[in-house]
Protein backbone atom coordinates (compact mmCIF):
# COMPACT_ATOMS: atom_id res chain seq x y z
CA UNK A 1 0.00 0.00 0.00
CA UNK A 2 1.57 3.55 -0.44
CA UNK A 3 2.48 5.17 2.00
CA UNK A 4 -0.03 8.15 2.81
CA UNK A 5 1.27 11.72 2.48
CA UNK A 6 0.99 12.09 6.38
CA UNK A 7 3.24 8.95 6.88
CA UNK A 8 5.96 10.72 4.27
CA UNK A 9 5.96 13.38 6.50
CA UNK A 10 6.70 11.89 9.26
CA UNK A 11 9.61 9.85 7.87
CA UNK A 12 11.03 13.19 6.06
CA UNK A 13 10.94 14.72 9.65
CA UNK A 14 12.17 12.21 11.21
CA UNK A 15 14.99 11.45 9.26
CA UNK A 16 15.97 14.95 8.31
CA UNK A 17 15.86 15.71 11.78
CA UNK A 18 17.78 12.53 12.95
CA UNK A 19 14.69 12.13 15.63
CA UNK A 20 16.67 8.61 16.47
CA UNK A 21 19.89 10.35 17.33
CA UNK A 22 19.23 10.15 21.31
CA UNK A 23 18.59 6.09 21.02
CA UNK A 24 22.26 5.79 19.86
CA UNK A 25 24.04 7.92 22.59
CA UNK A 26 25.44 5.95 25.53
CA UNK A 27 27.77 7.33 28.70
CA UNK A 28 27.74 10.85 29.82
CA UNK A 29 26.64 12.13 26.49
CA UNK A 30 23.23 10.24 26.97
CA UNK A 31 22.75 11.23 30.59
CA UNK A 32 23.03 14.59 29.59
CA UNK A 33 20.49 14.21 26.61
CA UNK A 34 17.76 12.57 28.87
CA UNK A 35 18.77 15.40 31.56
CA UNK A 36 17.31 18.01 29.04
CA UNK A 37 14.53 16.27 27.86
CA UNK A 38 13.43 15.52 31.29
CA UNK A 39 13.31 19.04 32.10
CA UNK A 40 10.39 19.53 28.93
CA UNK A 41 7.12 17.84 30.12
CA UNK A 42 4.21 18.34 27.74
CA UNK A 43 1.20 19.91 29.80
CA UNK A 44 -2.40 19.48 28.68
CA UNK A 45 -3.43 21.35 25.43
CA UNK A 46 -5.49 24.67 25.62
CA UNK A 47 -7.87 22.28 23.62
CA UNK A 48 -8.16 19.45 25.64
CA UNK A 49 -8.60 21.34 28.89
CA UNK A 50 -11.62 23.23 27.44
CA UNK A 51 -12.88 19.97 25.78
CA UNK A 52 -12.77 17.64 28.64
CA UNK A 53 -12.51 18.00 32.73
CA UNK A 54 -8.25 18.21 33.89
CA UNK A 55 -6.90 17.90 37.17
CA UNK A 56 -4.08 16.95 38.68
CA UNK A 57 -2.60 16.17 42.02
CA UNK A 58 0.66 13.79 43.71
CA UNK A 59 0.63 10.71 44.75
CA UNK A 60 4.52 9.53 46.31
CA UNK A 61 5.97 12.78 44.90
CA UNK A 62 4.63 12.56 41.35
CA UNK A 63 2.11 14.04 39.07
CA UNK A 64 -1.46 11.90 38.35
CA UNK A 65 -3.55 13.34 35.73
CA UNK A 66 -6.86 12.98 35.19
CA UNK A 67 -9.48 13.64 31.96
CA UNK A 68 -12.76 13.25 32.01
CA UNK A 69 -15.15 13.60 29.34
CA UNK A 70 -18.25 16.81 30.49
CA UNK A 71 -20.66 13.61 31.03
CA UNK A 72 -20.27 10.74 33.34
CA UNK A 73 -17.86 8.24 32.59
CA UNK A 74 -18.69 4.55 33.75
CA UNK A 75 -15.25 3.35 32.40
CA UNK A 76 -11.24 4.19 32.99
CA UNK A 77 -8.25 4.15 31.70
CA UNK A 78 -4.66 4.19 33.05
CA UNK A 79 -2.45 5.06 30.18
CA UNK A 80 1.05 5.05 30.47
CA UNK A 81 2.69 7.03 28.13
CA UNK A 82 6.07 5.98 26.53
CA UNK A 83 9.34 7.32 26.72
CA UNK A 84 11.92 4.56 26.47
CA UNK A 85 11.44 4.52 30.41
CA UNK A 86 13.51 8.31 30.41
CA UNK A 87 11.11 10.63 28.47
CA UNK A 88 8.60 12.31 29.76
CA UNK A 89 4.99 12.57 28.23
CA UNK A 90 5.16 14.43 24.79
CA UNK A 91 2.22 16.64 23.17
CA UNK A 92 1.03 13.55 21.03
CA UNK A 93 0.48 11.19 24.24
CA UNK A 94 -2.29 14.24 24.87
CA UNK A 95 -3.62 14.23 21.67
CA UNK A 96 -4.03 10.73 21.61
CA UNK A 97 -5.50 10.44 25.48
CA UNK A 98 -8.14 13.37 24.07
CA UNK A 99 -8.87 10.78 21.22
CA UNK A 100 -9.77 8.51 23.68
CA UNK A 101 -12.06 10.50 25.95
CA UNK A 102 -14.08 11.73 23.22
CA UNK A 103 -14.32 8.76 21.30
CA UNK A 104 -15.14 6.29 24.05
CA UNK A 105 -16.39 8.83 26.85
CA UNK A 106 -14.06 7.30 29.53
CA UNK A 107 -12.27 9.19 32.29
CA UNK A 108 -8.73 8.15 31.68
CA UNK A 109 -5.86 8.31 34.60
CA UNK A 110 -2.34 9.56 33.01
CA UNK A 111 0.24 8.60 35.88
CA UNK A 112 3.49 11.28 35.21
CA UNK A 113 5.62 7.39 36.77
CA UNK A 114 9.24 8.09 37.54
CA UNK A 115 11.33 8.12 34.91
CA UNK A 116 15.42 6.39 34.81
CA UNK A 117 18.10 7.03 35.71
CA UNK A 118 17.15 8.97 38.81
CA UNK A 119 14.25 5.88 39.12
CA UNK A 120 14.14 2.10 38.91
CA UNK A 121 11.23 -0.30 38.16
CA UNK A 122 10.71 -0.58 41.65
CA UNK A 123 9.76 2.78 42.08
CA UNK A 124 7.47 2.68 39.42
CA UNK A 125 5.79 -0.38 40.20
CA UNK A 126 5.20 1.20 43.74
CA UNK A 127 3.74 4.05 42.45
CA UNK A 128 1.29 2.68 39.82
CA UNK A 129 0.17 -0.12 42.57
CA UNK A 130 -0.52 3.31 44.91
CA UNK A 131 -2.92 4.42 42.29
CA UNK A 132 -4.44 1.22 41.29
CA UNK A 133 -5.60 0.57 44.87
CA UNK A 134 -6.69 3.73 45.35
CA UNK A 135 -8.51 3.72 41.90
CA UNK A 136 -10.45 -0.11 42.64
CA UNK A 137 -11.81 1.27 45.93
CA UNK A 138 -14.36 3.53 44.05
CA UNK A 139 -14.16 1.45 40.01
CA UNK A 140 -14.98 -1.79 39.87
CA UNK A 141 -11.81 -3.56 37.77
CA UNK A 142 -13.52 -4.65 35.54
CA UNK A 143 -14.35 -1.28 33.85
CA UNK A 144 -10.86 -0.31 34.11
CA UNK A 145 -8.41 -0.37 31.35
CA UNK A 146 -4.96 -0.33 31.45
CA UNK A 147 -2.70 0.94 28.07
CA UNK A 148 0.21 1.84 26.81
CA UNK A 149 2.47 2.27 24.08
CA UNK A 150 6.11 1.29 23.87
CA UNK A 151 7.86 1.57 27.04
CA UNK A 152 4.10 2.31 28.58
CA UNK A 153 3.27 -0.72 26.90
CA UNK A 154 6.36 -2.45 28.62
CA UNK A 155 4.69 -1.14 32.09
CA UNK A 156 1.09 -2.06 31.36
CA UNK A 157 2.21 -5.85 30.81
CA UNK A 158 4.31 -6.04 33.82
CA UNK A 159 2.17 -4.48 35.85
CA UNK A 160 -0.46 -7.13 35.19
CA UNK A 161 2.16 -9.79 36.46
CA UNK A 162 2.93 -7.41 39.73
CA UNK A 163 -0.93 -7.34 40.51
CA UNK A 164 -1.07 -11.28 40.67
CA UNK A 165 2.19 -11.35 42.39
CA UNK A 166 0.16 -9.07 44.52
CA UNK A 167 -2.89 -10.98 45.01
CA UNK A 168 -4.63 -7.68 43.48
CA UNK A 169 -7.46 -8.10 41.19
CA UNK A 170 -6.91 -7.97 37.04
CA UNK A 171 -8.18 -4.92 35.12
CA UNK A 172 -10.82 -5.86 32.27
CA UNK A 173 -7.84 -5.83 29.83
CA UNK A 174 -4.58 -4.33 28.76
CA UNK A 175 -3.86 -2.74 25.63
CA UNK A 176 -0.08 -2.49 24.41
CA UNK A 177 1.08 -0.47 21.34
CA UNK A 178 4.23 -1.25 20.17
CA UNK A 179 5.53 -2.65 23.31
CA UNK A 180 9.49 -3.33 24.53
CA UNK A 181 8.80 -6.71 25.60
CA UNK A 182 12.31 -7.83 26.21
CA UNK A 183 15.33 -5.57 27.59
CA UNK A 184 17.79 -8.04 26.54
CA UNK A 185 17.37 -7.23 22.49
CA UNK A 186 19.21 -10.31 22.07
CA UNK A 187 16.74 -11.62 19.48
CA UNK A 188 19.10 -11.92 15.80
CA UNK A 189 15.86 -10.68 14.44
CA UNK A 190 16.05 -7.38 15.28
CA UNK A 191 19.12 -5.63 13.61
CA UNK A 192 17.59 -5.90 9.94
CA UNK A 193 14.33 -3.78 11.00
CA UNK A 194 16.52 -1.40 12.92
CA UNK A 195 18.73 -0.63 9.88
CA UNK A 196 15.38 1.16 8.45
CA UNK A 197 13.26 2.02 11.65
CA UNK A 198 13.62 5.65 11.93
CA UNK A 199 12.37 6.48 15.52
CA UNK A 200 14.17 4.11 17.98
CA UNK A 201 17.18 2.11 18.06
CA UNK A 202 18.21 -0.16 21.04
CA UNK A 203 22.36 0.95 21.85
CA UNK A 204 21.02 3.75 24.50
CA UNK A 205 18.03 1.43 25.05
CA UNK A 206 19.89 -1.26 26.56
CA UNK A 207 22.13 1.01 28.50
CA UNK A 208 18.61 2.13 30.07
CA UNK A 209 17.66 -1.13 30.62
CA UNK A 210 20.62 -1.56 33.27
CA UNK A 211 19.44 1.62 35.15
CA UNK A 212 15.61 0.89 35.22
CA UNK A 213 16.13 -2.76 36.25
CA UNK A 214 17.85 -2.12 40.10
CA UNK A 215 18.50 -5.19 41.07
CA UNK A 216 16.07 -7.32 39.37
CA UNK A 217 18.02 -9.07 35.81
CA UNK A 218 17.07 -8.22 33.00
CA UNK A 219 15.00 -11.65 31.98
CA UNK A 220 12.84 -11.08 35.24
CA UNK A 221 9.13 -10.64 34.05
CA UNK A 222 8.48 -7.36 35.41
CA UNK A 223 11.59 -6.28 33.09
CA UNK A 224 11.04 -8.19 30.34
CA UNK A 225 7.37 -9.85 30.41
CA UNK A 226 8.05 -11.88 27.60
CA UNK A 227 9.57 -14.47 29.91
CA UNK A 228 6.52 -13.91 32.20
CA UNK A 229 3.67 -16.15 33.57
CA UNK A 230 0.90 -14.74 32.04
CA UNK A 231 -1.76 -17.23 33.70
CA UNK A 232 -5.03 -16.08 35.48
CA UNK A 233 -3.94 -12.41 34.52
CA UNK A 234 -5.89 -9.72 32.35
CA UNK A 235 -6.59 -10.58 28.48
CA UNK A 236 -3.92 -8.45 26.55
CA UNK A 237 -4.87 -6.33 22.95
CA UNK A 238 -1.79 -6.03 21.14
CA UNK A 239 -0.68 -3.75 18.79
CA UNK A 240 2.77 -4.08 16.18
CA UNK A 241 4.38 -3.20 13.04
CA UNK A 242 7.30 -5.00 10.91
CA UNK A 243 8.66 -1.69 10.71
CA UNK A 244 9.45 -1.23 14.40
CA UNK A 245 12.13 -3.01 15.91
CA UNK A 246 10.25 -4.04 19.12
CA UNK A 247 8.29 -6.19 16.29
CA UNK A 248 10.31 -9.56 16.59
CA UNK A 249 9.98 -9.74 20.23
CA UNK A 250 6.44 -8.61 20.28
CA UNK A 251 5.34 -11.37 17.56
CA UNK A 252 7.36 -13.72 20.05
CA UNK A 253 5.71 -12.82 22.52
CA UNK A 254 2.15 -12.86 21.11
CA UNK A 255 3.26 -16.56 19.79
CA UNK A 256 4.51 -17.47 23.63
CA UNK A 257 1.71 -16.33 25.43
CA UNK A 258 -1.33 -16.54 22.62
CA UNK A 259 -3.96 -17.97 25.50
CA UNK A 260 -5.78 -14.51 26.49
CA UNK A 261 -3.64 -12.26 23.86
CA UNK A 262 -5.64 -10.89 20.32
CA UNK A 263 -2.31 -9.62 18.52
CA UNK A 264 -2.52 -7.35 15.33
CA UNK A 265 0.68 -6.82 13.18
CA UNK A 266 0.38 -4.02 10.59
CA UNK A 267 3.31 -3.62 7.71
CA UNK A 268 6.12 -1.31 7.85
CA UNK A 269 4.61 1.44 9.45
CA UNK A 270 6.87 3.29 12.24
CA UNK A 271 6.78 2.65 15.65
CA UNK A 272 4.13 3.59 18.19
CA UNK A 273 2.06 4.28 14.73
CA UNK A 274 -1.71 4.26 15.82
CA UNK A 275 -0.45 7.32 17.86
CA UNK A 276 0.64 9.45 14.98
CA UNK A 277 -2.45 11.05 13.42
CA UNK A 278 -1.64 9.30 10.19
CA UNK A 279 -4.30 7.00 7.86
CA UNK A 280 -2.19 4.12 8.37
CA UNK A 281 -2.87 4.16 12.47
CA UNK A 282 -6.61 4.45 11.69
CA UNK A 283 -7.65 0.53 11.47
CA UNK A 284 -5.67 0.06 14.65
CA UNK A 285 -7.52 3.25 16.41
CA UNK A 286 -11.02 2.03 15.20
CA UNK A 287 -9.86 -1.56 17.07
CA UNK A 288 -9.11 -0.02 19.95
CA UNK A 289 -11.75 2.34 20.66
CA UNK A 290 -13.92 -0.22 20.19
CA UNK A 291 -11.99 -2.64 22.35
CA UNK A 292 -12.46 0.71 25.14
CA UNK A 293 -16.80 0.80 24.49
CA UNK A 294 -16.83 -2.77 25.04
CA UNK A 295 -18.86 -3.66 28.77
CA UNK A 296 -17.01 -7.43 28.86
CA UNK A 297 -13.76 -8.57 29.01
CA UNK A 298 -12.52 -9.19 25.54
CA UNK A 299 -13.09 -13.06 23.78
CA UNK A 300 -9.78 -14.12 23.40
Amino acid sequence: MKASIQLKMIQTIAKVGKINKLWYLQGSALKTAIAKKQSKIALPSKKLRESCTVTSHQIEGFDLYEVSPKSDAKNLIIYLAGGGFVLPISSLHWDFIQLLVDETNSKVLVPLYPLAPNHNVDTVMQYLTTIYKNTIQQQQPETITIMGDSAGGNLALAFSIHLKTLGLPQPKQIIAISPVVDLTFSNPDIAAIEAKDYIVGTPALKEIGEWYRGTHTLQSPIISPLFGDFTDTAPRIIFSSTGDLTNPDTRLFAEKHKENTTYYEYPDYPHIFPIYPIPEGEDARRKIISQLKTKNKPQI
